[in-house]
């Protein structure tokens, strides 16, 4: 009994010295948190994102946001290139486009990913499907991934796309996925309080079934001849797609899809005033 005794002793005094380091921990952090939120770009840093149109338009506070999001992002996930050495630019235009869609919640910084794997051009992805027990096999070409922990990016595709708004992101299409992946499992619906879930669902997912609707029947595509087509592969890139618009083109989604705009604006919460 007395062997029990200590033995019950010795965890409860393990686990209040388990507590007592986790609170040290948090309290550390916490203190880094602060001191980075106090640190300014540095020139390079700046002559970067003072090329990107999206940057220039924010007004200062959500600047200082960003700014800290940014170093924080670099600090906190692992770079990796892969047949291409990673740099300042490469490391500051993901960061940005990466943090831009979670500028509302300033200490969000996607815990699930650890690791951006950057390749220098399009990515080459063979694949394999059976149908009727006949294996097909096909060369998928990608220029970005998100699979949870990890994002894929093609560098000469983000950078083209960040300083000319051709519309289209990369990046912002790849953490829309990252942000979707955040309750486990990527089919359209990002995190979102539960009142807004069945407006969501009416307003996104009518949308995105009339368009798939019009592209398999190859019908007279009308407004929707301004989404790019890959948005009918299923709910979670449709999601991902107009996350790309409505930072980069929020003038035609406004225009042709109002409503669609307006449940993005609820979730994002920030407008970057582009067209």
């Amino acid at each position: 009994m007395d062997n029990f005794k200590l033995f019950l002793s010795i965890l409860w005094g393990l686990f209040f010295f388990f507590l007592l380091y986790l609170f040290i921990t948090h309290i550390r952090y916490k203190k880094w948190l602060n001191k980075l939120e106090k640190i300014p770009l540095n020139d390079e840093e700046r002559r970067i994102l003072n090329k990107i149109e999206i940057y220039k338009k924010l007004p200062n506070n959500l600047k200082n946001i960003l700014t800290f999001k940014i170093h924080r992002f670099k600090k906190e996930k692992e770079f990796i290139g892969i047949g291409l050495k990673i740099n300042e630019e490469i490391k500051t235009v993901i960061s940005f486009f990466a943090c831009l869609p979670t500028l509302y919640y300033k200490y969000f910084c996607y815990p699930s990913l650890k690791y951006i794997y950057v390749y220098p051009h399009t990515v080459i992805l063979n694949s394999s499907t059976q149908k009727n027990g006949i294996v097909s096999k096909e060369e998928i070409l990608i220029s970005g991934e998100a699979v949870g922990e990890s994002v894929v990016i093609v560098w000469n595709e983000s950078k083209k796309e960040a300083y000319h708004n051709l519309g289209r992101n990369v990046v912002i299409h790849e953490f829309a996925h990252e942000l979707d992946f955040e309750e486990g499992a990527i089919d359209g619906i990002p995190p979102l309080p539960y009142s807004q879930y069945k407006e969501w669902g009416k307003i996104m997912f009518k949308e995105y079934n009339k368009f798939k609707n019009k592209i398999l029947k190859n019908r007279f595509l009308g407004k929707y001849s301004f989404i790019d087509k890959y948005a009918a592969t299923n709910k979670a890139e449709f999601f991902a797609v107009m996350s790309e618009y409505y930072f980069m083109k929020p003038c035609v989604l406004k225009t042709h899809f109002p409503d669609i705009y307006k449940e993005l604006k609820n979730f994002y919460k920030v407008e970057t005033n582009v067209c």
